[in-house]
C-alpha cells in the first residue's frame, strides 16, 4: 500500500485556543520550526470539547455527529455512518497497533469505537498520562490520539489568558516535548506526522460562544512531506483528512450535511486539492447580557432589594450581587457563555459554594433559578442544601434528576415534594424553578416556567433550618454531586426571603422577557 507515513501522533491540547501567543512555548516552536502552523484555525461551534473532539475524530460538523458532552459521557459511539479516523485506520491496517490516550475519558468511551482493538488509557492528571504515552510510544503505534485536559482546567479555574492558564500551557508545552522525543527514541520519528492542535479556547473563565478568544486555536505539523509556512485556513474537523491522507487513505468528498473534513491548503507538498470554503454563517448566542442589578432593568426594577436575599448570577464569579454574602469555592465553579443571561455555572464534581453566614432560621424563603435540563444527570443531583441528604431532621435539599425536580425540608420519611418537569429530556435547553416555603401558612408552592404547579404541606419537622451549618450551593454537604460525579449547569440563583406568589412569578418572568 503506497501510504505516505508509517505513523501518525494528534497530540490534542484541550482549552488551549491559540493563547500559546502569550507565553514560551520552546518544545513546540523548536518541533514545527519547519513546519506547518496556524494560531487562527477554526474551532466549531459551540466551542465545547465534545462538538469538537467528535469533529476531529469523525471528520463532520457538530451539528452531524451530534454528540455533547453529555451523550459522550453516558453512551459509547457506534454510529457506523460516521466512523472515527480509528476505524477507517483499522480496515487499512488490520494487525497496526491503534492507541487512545485521553485525560478526559469521555473520548474514549463516547467518540472512539470499542470494537475496533483501540487501546485506550486514562490518567487523573496529564502529568501521569505523560508516562502512560511514552511507554505506548515506545511500542510504535501506527496511529496515536492524545488528549491533554490540564490546560481547559486552568482556564476554568484561573481565566483563560491569565497566568494560571498559560503556565498550565508552558507544562503541556514541556508534554509535547516528552511526547516528540519519545517517538527519536523509538526510532520512528522520521516516519511520523506529528500534529498539535487544540480543541477550543476561552473567554474569562467560560467557552461555549464564539468570540475570538473561544473560536481561534493552534494547529502544527511537522512531518517529511509537510511545507514550511502559515495554514491560510483549517477546522477541527479537517483532522480526520489529514489522517486518511497520511495513510495513503482515500478522503470522501466534501459533504456539508455528511463527512466534510478537508485537507487544508499549503500543508503537504503532495496534496494541492482547493480548499472548500464554507457558507458565511452569522453563529447567536442566544443568551443575553446580565443587566447590572441596580439598573433600569435590573432585578432592584422588579423587586424591592429588602426581599432579595442573595442572588448569584454566575458571571464568571460566585459572587452576590447584592454584597450581603461571600460565597467560598470548595474545588471550583466552571464557566460557559452560553447561559440564559450572560454566563452559566458549572458545579457538581468539580466544585461547590458555601457560605456559613446564610441563615434562613424560622422565615419565610424562596429559590428562584434556572436548570439546564438538556444536560440532566444520570440521578439525583443537588442544586442546593444547608445539610447533608443522607442526615434528617432541620435542614433542607434542593435536587432535580432526570424526570422531577425535588425540595426536602425536615425529616426525610416526610412529605417530600416532588414536581415532574414539564417536557421531555430532548425537548428544552433549560427549565425556570421557584420553590417557596410559606413558614406561616406551612405550605411549600412550586413554580416551573414561572407557571405555578403544585402546593405541599410543609411537615412539622421543618421548623429550623439547621443554621450551624454553611449554605452550599451545587451540592450538598456530604458533597453527593461530587462522589458521584455528577455535574449540571445552572444560572441566576436567587433566594428571596419572601413566599412567591404568583404576581411574584409573573415579575421574575418578566425581567426575563418571558411575557
Amino acid at each position: 500500500m503506497g501510504y505516505v507515513y508509517g505513523h501518525v501522533a494528534v497530540v490534542g491540547i484541550d482549552g488551549m485556543g491559540n493563547f500559546n501567543r502569550f507565553t514560551f512555548t520552546p518544545e513546540m516552536d523548536r518541533i514545527f520550526e519547519n513546519g506547518a502552523y496556524t494560531n487562527f484555525a477554526l474551532s466549531l461551534a459551540p466551542t465545547i470539547s465534545a462538538q469538537n473532539w467528535g469533529a476531529m475524530l469523525l471528520g463532520t460538523t457538530p451539528e452531524v455527529h451530534g454528540l455533547t458532552n453529555d451523550i459522550v459521557s453516558t453512551e459509547e459511539y457506534k454510529n457506523k455512518t460516521f466512523p472515527s479516523f480509528f476505524t477507517t485506520v483499522r480496515k487499512a491496517f488490520p494487525d497496526a497497533f491503534l492507541c487512545s490516550c485521553c485525560n478526559w475519558n469521555p473520548i474514549n468511551h463516547g467518540i472512539i469505537e470499542h470494537d475496533v482493538d483501540v487501546e485506550m488509557h486514562t490518567a487523573q492528571n496529564d502529568e501521569i498520562l505523560t508516562g502512560i504515552i511514552e511507554e505506548c510510544v515506545s511500542r510504535k503505534p501506527k496511529l496515536l490520539f492524545i488528549q491533554f485536559d490540564d490546560v481547559d482546567g486552568g482556564g476554568h479555574g484561573h481565566g483563560y489568558g491569565k497566568e494560571g492558564h498559560l503556565k498550565s500551557i508552558r507544562e503541556a508545552d514541556g508534554r509535547v516535548g516528552r511526547v516528540y522525543r519519545a517517538y527519536e527514541k523509538a526510532g520512528i520519528i522520521d516516519d511520523t506526522l506529528f500534529i498539535v492542535i487544540a480543541d477550543h479556547g476561552g473567554y474569562i473563565r467560560g467557552h461555549g460562544g464564539y468570540t475570538d478568544g473561544e473560536k481561534y486555536i493552534y494547529l502544527a505539523l511537522a512531518g517529511k512531506t509537510v511545507k514550511k509556512g502559515e495554514i491560510p485556513y483549517a477546522q477541527t474537523k479537517d483532522i480526520n483528512a489529514i489522517v486518511l491522507h497520511a495513510f495513503g487513505l482515500d478522503v470522501p468528498a466534501c459533504n456539508i450535511d455528511g463527512y466534510s473534513s478537508q485537507i487544508p491548503e499549503n500543508i503537504f507538498t503532495d496534496a494541492d486539492t482547493p480548499y472548500i470554503m464554507p457558507e458565511p454563517v452569522e453563529f447567536k448566542v442566544e443568551s443575553r447580557p446580565t443587566p447590572p442589578i441596580n439598573s433600569e432593568k435590573g432585578l432592584y426594577s422588579f423587586f424591592s432589594p429588602a426581599d432579595i436575599k442573595l442572588a448569584l448570577f454566575f458571571d464568571n464569579s460566585v459572587k452576590d450581587e447584592t454584597g450581603k454574602y461571600v460565597f467560598a469555592e470548595n474545588g471550583h465553579i466552571k464557566y460557559y457563555s452560553t447561559g440564559v443571561r450572560g454566563f452559566t455555572g458549572e458545579p457538581g464534581v468539580t466544585g461547590s459554594i458555601s457560605c456559613p453566614d446564610v441563615k434562613f432560621g424560622k422565615e419565610s424563603f424562596s429559590f428562584a433559578v434556572w436548570l439546564r435540563v438538556s444536560r440532566r444527570p444520570e440521578g439525583k443531583c443537588f442544586v442546593c442544601a444547608n445539610r447533608a441528604a443522607e442526615t434528617s431532621g432541620a435542614g433542607f435539599t434542593l435536587s432535580f434528576d432526570r424526570d422531577v425536580t425535588e425540595f426536602i425540608t425536615g425529616t426525610d420519611d416526610g412529605p417530600q415534594t416532588q414536581c415532574v418537569m414539564p417536557y421531555k429530556n430532548d425537548s428544552a435547553e433549560w427549565l425556570h424553578v421557584i420553590y417557596s416555603v410559606d413558614r406561616e401558612n406551612k405550605i411549600v408552592d412550586v413554580f416551573h416556567n414561572f407557571e405555578h404547579k403544585k402546593t405541599f404541606n410543609l411537615p412539622d419537622s421543618a421548623e429550623g433550618a439547621a443554621d450551624r451549618l454553611p449554605f452550599t450551593v451545587g451540592d450538598d454537604l456530604s458533597f453527593s454531586n461530587r462522589e458521584r460525579n455528577l455535574i449540571f449547569n445552572l444560572d441566576d440563583f436567587i433566594v428571596f426571603g419572601k413566599p412567591f406568589r404568583e404576581s411574584d412569578a409573573s415579575a421574575l418572568a418578566e425581567y426575563y422577557n418571558i411575557r
